[in-house]
């Protein structure tokens, strides 16, 4: 490549090989073309690696890391963005596509608007059908956080270009589950300029051999709860008084309290109600969305008590032969 790129599009690679090929070629049928797209082969098992190199060898755009060990999504986009030259950043996973007028479409937005951060919408494709959804409708910080943490607004990475200099700020997990809301949340807090395109330019893929559809509870559970302790701990550090951020907040923390709590191979919780102990106060909140039966097990978690998961299987099991009978 003769001159630096202005954009640097990162692609982890592991075990995507039916779904590579449609990557590869809507990012090279990109209308922008001052571009390079690194690719982080992750070990991939399957031909993933041989396709890379010959990516590679077509377009000189195309950059090819391939990692000695697994690592993992988290640690291949920190490899990728350590050896990325542009100005702006855009992840991009192996198994979805993008329309060929995303970059143009983003950079144009947060080049003369002189952003931080662009959003734009994604299409959501599973079961032949296709959902929209708006990640930003609001450029105030703690508005846009509670907005996260409320799940009203996408914590995906990837319907996102993001100036390079903010990542410089910004952690990344040690777990790939959840990833995309931990760094997520940072950028909100990181970026002082954002903005949104009410236009669906990013194609996510339903892929059930994903990390992210990982069957594997237990190790989701206890990743799920590590992650919302770090987030809730970042924002206690960032935000005076995080309260500020209640009940999104507290609604979060209970959520992944519950999760540990049901997780019958997990059950040492009595140490749990030592973490923002502000959520134990908005456990029974209208706006949290919890079973009534699982506010009860917080609750009483709270009071160091710890319910007898076996009577919550007989009370589902009850409830059950009751609806039952009354179809």
């Amino acid at each position: 490549m003769d001159t630096l790129p202005k954009v640097s599009i990162i692609v982890p690679v592991y075990n995507v090989e039916s779904y590579l090929s449609r990557c590869l070629d809507s990012i090279l049928n990109q209308t922008f073309t001052e571009f390079e797209c690194i690719l982080v082969d992750d070990c991939s098992p399957d031909n993933c690696p041989a396709m890379c190199d010959e990516y590679a060898l077509k377009d000189q755009r195309i950059r090819v890391i391939h990692n000695q060990k697994n690592r993992g999504s988290s640690l291949s986009r920190q490899i990728g963005l350590a050896k990325a030259m542009g100005d702006y950043i855009l992840f991009v996973d192996s198994d979805d596509w993008i329309e060929c007028n995303m970059l143009e479409e983003l950079y144009q937005k947060i080049t003369n608007d002189h952003l931080d951060m662009v959003c734009c919408d994604h299409y959501k494709e599973f079961s032949n059908t296709i959902e929209i959804n708006h990640p930003l409708k609001n450029s105030d910080t703690i508005t846009l956080i509670k907005q996260l943490l409320g799940f009203q607004i996408s914590q995906h990475i990837f319907n996102r270009m993001v100036k390079k200099s903010v990542f410089s700020k910004i952690t990344f997990p040690e777990a790939s589950y959840l990833e995309d809301f931990f760094i997520v949340v940072q950028l909100l807090y990181f970026s002082d300029r954002i903005d949104y395109i009410d236009k669906p330019l990013y194609r996510y893929c339903y892929n059930s051999t994903s990390l992210s559809h990982d069957k594997n509870y237990t190790r989701r559970t206890i990743e799920y709860y590590n992650c919302i302790v770090w987030v809730t701990h970042f924002l206690q550090t960032k935000f005076d008084d995080a309260s500020v951020l209640d009940p999104e907040l507290s609604n979060r923390v209970n959520k992944a309290k519950l999760a540990i709590i049901l997780d019958k191979r997990e059950r040492d919780v009595r140490k749990l109600f030592d973490f923002y102990p502000r959520s134990n106060q908005l456990i029974f909140n209208e706006s949290s969305t919890l079973p009534f039966y699982h506010k009860i097990l917080l609750f009483l978690a709270t009071k160091k008590i710890i319910f007898p998961l076996r009577l919550l299987d007989l009370y589902y099991a009850l409830r059950k032969k009751l609806q039952n009978r009354s179809r």
